[in-house]
């Protein structure tokens, strides 16, 4: 069986990307899935409960083995990584603190990585979006909120992973309040029959039944505490964030060395941004979008999801 786990960071800050997730791996069931994980001591749960503020070296020793062990292959620099998650060079383009992510070599802090051997589970493969300031800030001026954004960006991972010939069963961690998802998976997957199983305060669970194979879809309140795949997807998604801070800080601090470093969140954004001061680059720096309507409907946001698939988006899976 596939079972597959997405979940996002930097849904809530002024600076930096929207980085999603999606990992997927088969397994015989779900029982044999956790206990493979308990016996690998990956160290993977909940992001938050891993990263370090100021600190990369704890996220970047799970998320590392995590992408290695997803695709084959271990990222040498941040461009790879970037690429492991679908971001191209062309997306980069003109963004002068986004120049250097091929010159930064992996890992930047972990002193030791562990090589990831998970009994009786087979890794499928890496998706990923990252949503940078600059998309952020066009679709907030075309009319869509945050929260549609990333429900457009999880939509086309759930189709990444989805398979019509293959029984899955994929855990979302939920999108912020939002409990209702029946249309939007109806119209995401229109040959298949989504039926609603639950719509309850923590979780709410779907099964998309194809002409051969049902997906169950749970998004799920604190997923990451559901399945190590989610867990997963957490640190993964984290780590690549935290990659393209590391860059915008580096570049921004070199520019200006009385700039102290900023995770990109709230009010330690705002005092960065004062500090920097008026500069021609903030489109591509400052999330200004539209974030608090919510008139996009569930077929609004799907009718996109098919040009994304199509797009150059670069997925790795395992050999």
């Amino acid at each position: 069986m596939l079972f597959g786990g997405i979940d996002e960071a930097g849904y809530g800050p002024l600076l930096g990307p929207l980085s999603i997730a999606a990992v997927s791996a088969a397994c015989a069931d779900e029982k044999s899935l956790k206990a493979g994980f308990r016996r690998a001591r990956t160290g993977a749960k909940d992001s938050k409960q891993v990263h370090t503020s100021g600190d990369i070296a704890a996220i970047e020793a799970v998320a590392l083995p995590a992408i290695t062990w997803l695709t084959g292959n271990q990222p040498a620099t941040a461009s790879e990584c970037f690429a492991a998650m679908g971001e191209s060079i062309e997306v980069r383009d003109g963004i002068p603190w986004m120049d250097s992510a091929a010159h930064v070599a992996l890992p930047v802090a972990a002193v030791r990585l562990k090589r990831w051997d998970i009994p009786g589970v087979e890794p499928r493969g890496l998706h990923g979006r990252l949503i940078q300031p600059r998309e952020y800030n066009a679709a907030g001026r075309s009319g869509m909120n945050k929260a549609d954004l990333e429900l457009a960006a999880v939509g086309s991972l759930l189709s990444a992973i989805h398979r019509d010939d293959q029984h899955a069963q994929t855990i979302v961690d939920r999108l912020g309040g939002r409990r209702y998802y029946g249309d939007f998976l109806q119209t995401l997957w229109p040959r298949s029959m989504v039926l609603i199983e639950t719509e309850a305060p923590g979780i709410s669970s779907y099964r998309a039944l194809g002409a051969s194979a049902e997906h169950a879809v749970h998004f799920c309140v604190d997923g990451e505490s559901v399945s190590p795949l989610t867990a997963v997807a957490s640190c993964i998604a984290k780590y690549v964030r935290e990659l393209h801070m590391l860059l915008l800080n580096r570049f921004w601090s070199g520019r200006f060395p009385h700039l102290r470093p900023s995770a990109g969140y709230g009010r330690d954004a705002r005092r960065w941004l004062d500090d920097l001061g008026a500069i021609a680059e903030r489109d591509d720096l400052v999330r200004v979008g539209r974030t608090e309507t919510d008139d996009v409907s569930a077929h609004a946001i799907a009718d996109g999801i098919a040009a994304e698939l199509d797009s150059d988006e670069t997925t790795f899976a395992s050999p």
